[in-house]
Formats: structure tokens, sequence, C-alpha cells
């Protein structure tokens, strides 16, 4: 069995005009035509273009060509379920946990209002798209921090309601880390529900650690956007990037003069426990190192289907033909650790 456990959907160019609530159309995002399909909302591009100082996206918001790269889907939105289903047996894929695309940056928006309201028109959209591919699209609910209890709220009820299996967020809210007491009942409810929390970056959604460094090649604003983001969201659950991160963390740790009075334990133990897990492609170096520092039972494969930096249609193939990792560990990956994580049977 495969499990996908971090493949996406992007929101379809008509999404809110079928699902926002009246109340809030007039204000909702528009989809505009600027150096490639963005959405226009507050006053600014969303994604930003390139050139924008601090980060950007070169290709807009519809940038994969889904037919140069043999994908049978039409559309990277749940829309064409023929066409994913295709590409998911093409690529041997049983289920597919899929998170939004833009929609995964609702709590940075100025108007907490209004965000909350995407949520619940994308969730929906998600849960309604979802049923008919007959259990194997698993998609992961979007919400808005503005309000912690508001999200709390809407986490328990695309859960519970909706049948969504778990959430994601960004590794820094603003000025806010995700350590702050403020998030506190949104986090406590993921806890209580045992919901999975993603944790994931946007290329050019948001102001993004290291990012302000460069305006121009889209290389460099790539390169440290994502990384960075996930390290400090990362460090501030826990108190690492692995293994360095872990290291380093625990370094910290038992240097008196760093010590942190809230943390019990050194930051590695948590990574290592059944709390956290962490997301692999294919073709990542040094996977059996992660699994020996991690443990076996704490990566899950992601195919990043459809967007246009996924290895369609080789990303399981290239897994499962790699002579560097066991047979068991490839197993885990594949399909064990995510069924866990998301509560699949």
């Amino acid at each position: 069995m495969v499990i996908d456990g971090d493949g996406h959907c992007n929101e379809p160019r008509d999404l809110f005009d079928r699902y926002l609530e009246k109340e809030f159309r007039e204000r909702g995002p528009k989809v505009v035509d600027a150096s490639g399909t963005r959405w226009m909302i507050e006053g600014k591009f969303l994604p930003r273009p390139v050139g924008t100082w601090g980060h950007g996206s070169s290709s807009g918001y519809f940038g994969t060509n889904m037919a140069k790269k043999g994908m049978a889907t039409t559309t990277q939105s749940l829309d064409d379920v023929p066409g994913r289903l295709k590409d998911l047996d093409t690529e041997g894929i049983d289920v597919q946990v899929v998170y939004p695309n833009i929609m995964a940056m609702a709590s940075h928006l100025d108007d907490g209002d209004l965000a909350a309201a995407m949520c619940r028109a994308y969730n929906n959209y998600a849960a309604e798209k979802s049923e008919a591919f007959g259990g194997r699209v698993k998609p992961v609910a979007a919400v808005a921090l503005q309000n912690p209890a508001e999200a709390a709220g809407e986490l328990r009820r695309a859960v519970k309601e909706l049948g969504l299996v778990g959430t994601v967020v960004t590794g820094t809210v603003g000025q806010r880390n995700l350590d702050d007491p403020y998030f506190e009942p949104f986090f406590r409810e993921a806890n209580d529900l045992g919901a999975a929390v993603g944790v994931h970056w946007i290329t050019g959604c948001f102001d993004s650690p290291g990012q302000e460094r460069f305006k121009d090649p889209y290389f460099y604003i790539h390169m440290v956007g994502m990384p960075f983001n996930l390290m400090i969201g990362i460090m501030t659950l826990i108190a690492a990037w692995l293994p360095y991160w872990m290291w380093r963390m625990d370094d910290h740790y038992t240097n008196s003069s760093h010590r942190l009075p809230t943390l019990p334990k050194p930051p590695s133990e948590y990574v290592r426990s059944e709390s956290c897990f962490v997301s692999c492609e294919s073709d990542e170096e040094g996977l059996a190192h992660t699994a020996e520092i991690l443990g076996t039972e704490r990566i899950i494969f992601a195919s990043d289907y459809p967007h246009g930096d996924c290895d369609f249609p080789h990303t399981v193939a290239k897994l499962r033909k790699r002579k560097d990792i066991s047979e068991e560990l490839k197993e885990h990956i594949l399909w064990k650790n995510a069924a866990r994580l998301y509560e699949l049977s």
C-alpha cells in the first residue's frame, strides 16, 4: 500500500463564487492575470510576483502545465475526479492526503473574519469533492489563526463533521511564533482531537525569515524561504531542521546558560516522539541516516502532486528502487507511518 502524506489541491478559480458566504463575497479574493494567474485580496497580489522585495512567485497560482508533465488531470483542484484518480493509479498511490495551496496562508490576512469565512468555504469544498474519490483522497483543513478559539471550532467541525484528516499552519504567523500563548486554544483543540497539524510554507504569500534578503532571482527566494520558515516552526513548537537541527537544539539545551526552564526534556526527544512526523520526497539524500536518528516510524512519503516541482509519474517508483534504504523502511515511509498520523485504517 502507498499513502501520499503530502499531496496538494489548488483552490479552483471559482471556489469563492461557489462556496464563500454571500456577505463576504464582495471583499473576497478575485482572480486576476498579473504575470501569471493570482488572487487579488486586500489590495495585494497572492502570490506576489518575483521582484517584490522579500519574496515572490514567478509562475503565479496555476503555474504547473499538467499536460506537459504527463498528468491526466486537467486541473490542480479536486474538480477533475477521473483525471486525478488516473494519476494516482499511474503513480501507484492508494490514498492521497491533500493540503490546500494558497489557503494555507489564511492566517496572514488582515481581515480575520474574511479569512475564517474563506477557510469554511475551502473546507466545505474539499469535503464535498473528496466524496467522489471513494476514500482515496483525504483533505486537510484550512484554518485562520487570527481568532484561535474560532480556528479551534472550525478544526473540530472539519474533523468531526466533514471528515477531514488534520489541518495546516505556517511556520510563523505574522509577528507571532507558533509557541505564542495566543494560539493555545487552537493547539489544545488539535491535541484533544488527535488531529494532525502540518507545518507548511507557501511561496510568495507571506513574509518569511530570510526572504527579505532577496528580490530576485527566484532561486535564492525559494532556497531560503521554505526551510527557514519550517525550522523556526518546529523549533518553537518543540521548545529540530533534522538531524543537524536536532543536534544543535540539544547542544544548546544542555548548556545551562541556554536551557529553557519550560522544557523538561531535550528537544530531540520530542522530535522522536509519537507526536512528530516529517515528510520526505523520493530522492532526498541521507534518508537512511535521518531514519537512524529519528526512527523508522516518523517519516512519511510526500509526492507534492500536482505542483510543478513534483516528479510525476516516478515518485513512488523512485523510492521503491532505492538501494540505500531497507524494504522495511520503505514500507514505513510509503504507508504505515502516514496511516498512523492521519488515522487512516
